[in-house]
């Protein structure tokens, strides 16, 4: 039974990472799209960080039984952004 919470306990820490990462990233290249050299490349590239996003969301979703899970809520909490510009 330990070691059965020992993989729970490393899947959902790996939808935390995961979906804070994907925020993190789309955050920052909507913050510098503008700069880039070839801005058709930055747009596929959130494009497919969005996708990825709705992927791990959707994964956090089905394993919590389609409960609000957890793993988003803790997310969100670690990559709110508290400085308004």
């Amino acid at each position: 039974m330990r070691l059965n919470n020992y993989f729970d306990d490393r899947i959902e820490a790996k939808l935390i990472a995961k979906i804070a990462h994907y925020r993190l990233s789309i955050r920052t290249q909507f913050r510098n799209r503008h700069n880039a050299m070839w801005p058709e490349l930055t747009y596929k590239t959130i494009i497919g960080d969005v996708n990825n996003l709705k992927l791990w969301l959707r994964i956090a979703e089905r394993l919590d039984n389609g409960r609000p899970p957890y793993s988003t809520y803790i997310a969100k909490q670690l990559t709110n952004d508290t400085r308004r510009n």
